[in-house]
């Protein structure tokens, strides 16, 4: 097993970190390969898969690309590749899978908390360049001045302020999906998981006001892509809210609609109430919104008997 130790490594070492999804095709063709060969007597194909991932996680876990929403990926694809070879007992693996990327064996890891320490310092630097001056205005040798750091090891980790500022919006979806993935992947109810989301959404970012600014403030660039690569991570995060959807929809708690433009606008509606918290100063808690954000979204903000009058209304051309 030597060799698939050594190639796992050489396309690890070759990724750069802002190309680092472009590792993830890389070795699960490395896996496929390794499946396709003749079986070995003294190695199931499941063992197989579950030896590919140690050797994955560990080079993953040394080098400077390692991230949860790497690792999130890869463990996604492996096991799709798994299941569509034929693998059984695609719910066991899934466990054995999810508790060995969870626990990556980390043969240096001074080094590796050093690096992601530099990460974290050209986030938080590269954040409060973003916020005060605009993405346009900010340079990679201002990020590093703030950040009290080379511009070279800036340039270590990204090639380019665009990948820096694509990577910090990874990092922040990530980390909410995570969030939301640990507290709703039992929950069935989908009025309480949507009402989950909205409390979550207006606590995380009243704590990451910072990030909702530059968000904000570069709309016309990066709004419109954010809020639907947000929306695609969180059904991802959580792989049965389509079927709560769908469930509720028939049973007649949800209308029959496209679920993904009514998420677009539930994040649409909330993205307004965090720009008008911003706006006033961002005084009081977010959290007091939530009453009102559920009351127009679950039932609208018209009383019944004028909601009646206007759906009777005929329109005179």
């Amino acid at each position: 097993m030597e060799d698939l130790e050594k190639r796992i490594n050489t396309v690890i070492a070759k990724t750069k970190v802002h190309k680092d999804t472009f590792a993830i095709p890389a070795l699960i063709k490395i896996l496929n390969s390794e499946l396709q060969k003749n079986p070995d007597e003294d190695t199931t194909r499941e063992e197989l898969v579950l030896l590919f991932v140690e050797k994955a996680t560990e080079a993953l876990a040394a080098s400077p690309i390692y991230s949860d929403a790497l690792v999130r990926e890869l463990y996604r694809s492996v096991l799709d590749t798994a299941v569509s070879s034929g693998i059984q007992k695609a719910a066991i693996l899934e466990d054995l899978l999810f508790q060995t990327l969870r626990k990556p064996s980390d043969p240096d890891k001074s080094k590796r908390k050093k690096q992601k320490d530099a990460r974290q310092r050209i986030f938080h630097a590269a954040l409060e360049e973003f916020s005060e001056k605009g993405f346009h205005a900010t340079t990679i040798d201002s990020i590093a001045e703030r950040a009290g750091i080379a511009k070279g090891t800036v340039y270590r980790y990204f090639s380019t302020k665009e990948g820096l500022f694509n990577a910090l919006k990874e990092s922040t979806i990530s980390e909410f999906v995570e969030l939301a993935r640990k507290d709703l992947s039992t929950e069935e109810d989908i009025l309480k998981i949507i009402e989950s989301v909205i409390r979550m959404y207006l606590s995380f970012f009243e704590s990451n006001s910072a990030f909702f600014k530059v968000i904000i403030q570069e709309h016309k660039e990066f709004g419109r892509e954010f809020s639907e690569k947000f929306i695609s991570e969180l059904i991802l995060g959580l792989p049965g809210l389509k079927r709560r959807c769908w469930k509720a929809s028939r049973s007649g708690r949800l209308k029959q609609m496209n679920y993904f433009t009514v998420f677009y606008g539930i994040i649409g509606f909330l993205n307004g109430v965090i720009q008008k918290w911003l706006h006033e100063g961002a005084e009081g808690s977010l959290i007091h919104e939530i009453e009102t954000v559920k009351e127009v979204l679950f039932y609208g903000f018209v009383v019944q008997k004028e909601s009646e009058k206007i759906s009777s209304l005929k329109v005179v051309s």
